[in-house]
């Protein structure tokens, strides 16, 4: 099965780029990027159907609270950058997505923002995500996080692959940030994954990267 991406109910401001269609631990599979159908229908009753609406109000509601409502959720264009289905890391572990699956993510990408000129800006969530983007020539941070943030080769070799870069903390360097896209006039800001909004202690170190975007969007 192949997730769709969700096209903005108005004309796109934004670009929201998940990682994969599937729930970390689970089976489901999300019919549009992030569940975003869900946010505007009905809120569900069923416990299972509630889990997909959460995850898609904690995305809309993290991208108004980064800019400071400037960006409303029917501007909000979602997709990911591997749409289509992969195998289950193990547990505690990240989805690996191949290179040729980050490829034909970043071509669809390409043809977004070539049908929506009206984008701005391009918020790719995640490490994984954003390596791949830089990568392959997307955008550039022009700092070593490209290099840190490789993937080992036990994780890609694993009977179940699984990411696991070179460097711990990588992606503080970054996340936050504002980059140029490569061949465009969007502006890059990577972010944290939806599913860390709110920030837990664990994410605290991250407090300064949200800030940053806070004060981006303040001044515009």
């Amino acid at each position: 099965m192949k997730t769709q991406d969700w096209k903005s109910k108005e004309k796109a401001k934004a670009l929201i780029i998940g990682h994969d269609p599937r729930l970390q631990n689970s089976d489901t599979i999300a019919n549009y990027a992030l569940f975003a159908n869900y946010y505007f229908a009905s809120i569900p009753i069923i416990q299972s159907e509630k889990r997909k609406y959460g995850l898609a109000k904690k995305t809309f509601d993290y991208l108004s609270f980064l800019t400071n409502n400037n960006i409303k959720p029917e501007q909000v264009y979602i997709t990911n950058l591997c749409n289509n289905s992969l195998p289950h890391s193990p547990k505690g572990k990240t989805v690996y997505i191949p290179e040729n699956e980050a490829k034909i993510g970043i071509e669809n990408i390409e043809d977004i923002l070539l049908a929506n000129p009206s984008i701005e800006y391009i918020f790719p969530m995640s490490l994984q995500v954003n390596y791949w983007l830089q990568k392959l020539g997307f955008y550039n941070s022009k700092n070593d996080f490209l290099t840190n943030s490789e993937p080992k080769i036990i994780g890609k070799e694993n009977s179940s692959p699984y990411y696991q870069p070179k460097k711990t903390k990588t992606f503080v360097s970054i996340c936050g940030n504002t980059y140029n896209k490569f061949g465009g006039n969007q502006i890059v800001i990577p972010i944290l994954h939806t599913k860390n909004y709110p920030l837990t202690e664990r994410f605290k170190a991250y407090k300064t990267c949200i800030n940053k975007v806070k004060i981006y969007f303040e001044n515009k």
